[in-house]
């Protein structure tokens, strides 16, 4: 059973406390697959090679 000294102050009974578990637990389980699976290396550096590129055009009208 949950620690009563979160249960009280939280007002928070078993049932609520597992389904916070849970989602806690899909979360972080979620979070690492996307991870694992994505290619945030190239979106970054896709979104910086945009930036430079918008800078540039908005330098050269001025």
């Amino acid at each position: 059973m949950a620690s009563p000294l979160f249960a009280i102050p939280l007002n928070m009974g078993t049932g609520t406390w597992i389904v916070t578990i849970i989602a806690g637990l899909g979360f972080v389980l979620m979070f690492g697959l996307a991870s694992a699976g994505g290619n945030y290396q190239e979106l970054i550096n896709t979104t910086l090679k945009n930036d430079e590129i918008a800078r540039a055009r908005r330098k050269d009208k001025k």
